[in-house]
């Protein structure tokens, strides 16, 4: 699904152009959505939230409410014994204990999740990403619907959809194309194991289709059944290129709906808004996802349709990628890079309080941690308090033998 956020410098749109990184982190490819990957590789899975450092290199300096007083009271016996830190967000103080070898610990460790944000961002945002999304199940079908796609339309969705098998359908079990038309076009009667034969055979599949194959208004919704048909399949992804006449709306409505799979759906360069919205509340109503895609105009430089399998597989991504580049769509920035973009921020947030937290500190690092030192000034006070005690304790005992035998002296 899509969501709406900030478009400005250091927005999720910005960091999606800088696109300049070929190959990327393990830890930034998995074909999974956000959220999983957040649970992996987010700050509080990784105890990097700020709360949870401040944890970590220090204490919460308590207030308690008095009964007897009638008000709150803090506690003194850190007063002067450690640095302080107030939390701008709830006005929360903490003591600050730890050396500072392990605050550069958390500085180190907050720079390479920002990093790890900031490749994930790209690498969604990049080649069969910014087409497709990314695919989340591991057996699926494509229905293509290139509705009256010009030649060099065409040729760019040949592009786009090569990008999208060889970088991601190669990576999952099973797959199948079929084609919306009058005449029901199927590169295979059900889905295939997913092979290096398999997928060229795919792409050889796709650059030879006839751009004018006749279709109908309800090429799209037959096609769309007969991918659900097959009771292997996870899910099916919609690729609609243009915008979808009326009567198919209506007819994908009724149809679709209450499949027994999720229909993910991916506008390619829709020209009206309708197009876009629509696909989007039929993905939801279809238990899927949705994904825009509108081309950058200024960048296409499309070529014929040339068995584009035949070439080399990177070389090949590097050239489709530079075809199709995409802009903002209708639908805004998309939710599973927002959620990057917000944890992101988080973490650059936290790294700047952080080595705020450090420049204060008078603390060398190769001294003892102030804990220790803070430590023995207060079991010596306690010490010194305890000896008085004891001494006021013994001058009340001779203090009261004195009187008691002086009592008896007399009586």
């Amino acid at each position: 699904s899509e969501a709406a956020s900030p478009t400005a410098a250091g927005s999720p749109l910005a960091l999606g152009k800088q696109q300049g990184i070929c190959q990327w982190d393990l830890d930034v490819q998995p074909l999974i959505s956000s959220s999983k990957w957040l649970q992996l590789h987010g700050l509080k899975r990784n105890k990097l939230s700020l709360s949870q450092i401040l944890s970590q290199i220090g204490f919460q300096h308590r207030k308690d409410y008095v009964t007897t007083l009638g008000k709150l009271v803090a506690s003194r016996y850190a007063d002067g014994l450690f640095p302080q830190y107030m939390r701008a967000q709830d006005g929360s103080v903490y003591n600050l204990t730890a050396k500072k070898e392990l605050i550069l610990h958390f500085v180190d460790c907050l720079m390479r999740a920002i990093e790890l944000y900031k490749q994930r961002v790209e690498w969604l945002t990049s080649e069969s990403r910014q087409i497709f999304g990314v695919i989340q199940e591991q057996c699926i079908v494509i229905v293509l619907d290139f509705g009256t796609a010009s030649p060099t339309e065409f040729d760019l969705c040949c592009d786009a959809l090569s990008m999208v098998l060889m970088e991601q359908v190669t990576q999952i079990a099973k797959f199948n194309l079929i084609r919306a038309a009058q005449d029901l076009m199927k590169w295979q009667q059900k889905c295939a194991p997913v092979s290096e034969h398999t997928v060229k055979s795919a792409v050889k599949w796709l650059w030879k289709l006839d751009r004018m194959t006749a279709a109908s208004h309800t090429s799209s919704a037959e096609a769309l059944l007969e991918a659900m048909s097959d009771e292997t399949v996870e899910a099916v992804y919609f690729f609609a290129v243009g915008d979808v006449p009326g009567d198919t709306k209506q007819l994908l409505l009724q149809k679709i709906c209450d499949g027994p799979c999720p229909v993910n759906t991916v506008s390619f360069n829709a020209r009206e808004d309708g197009t876009v919205f629509f696909l989007k509340e039929l993905s939801q109503l279809a238990s899927g996802r949705f994904h825009a895609f509108a081309e950058r105009i200024d960048c296409t430089d499309a070529t014929g349709p040339a068995l584009k399998c035949e070439e080399d597989r990177n070389s090949l991504i590097a050239q489709n990628s530079r075809k199709v580049k995409g802009r903002m769509t209708l639908a805004g920035v998309r939710e599973d890079v927002f959620l990057i973009w917000k944890e992101l921020e988080e973490a650059r947030s936290t790294l700047t309080q952080v080595q705020k937290i450090l420049s204060e500190s008078d603390q060398p690092a190769s001294q003892d941690g102030i804990i220790y030192v803070s430590i023995r000034t207060v079991t010596i006070a306690f010490m010194i308090d305890l000896f008085c005690l004891w001494t006021v304790f013994i001058i009340s005992q001779f203090r009261d033998d004195f009187l008691r035998s002086g009592c008896r002296s007399m009586a």
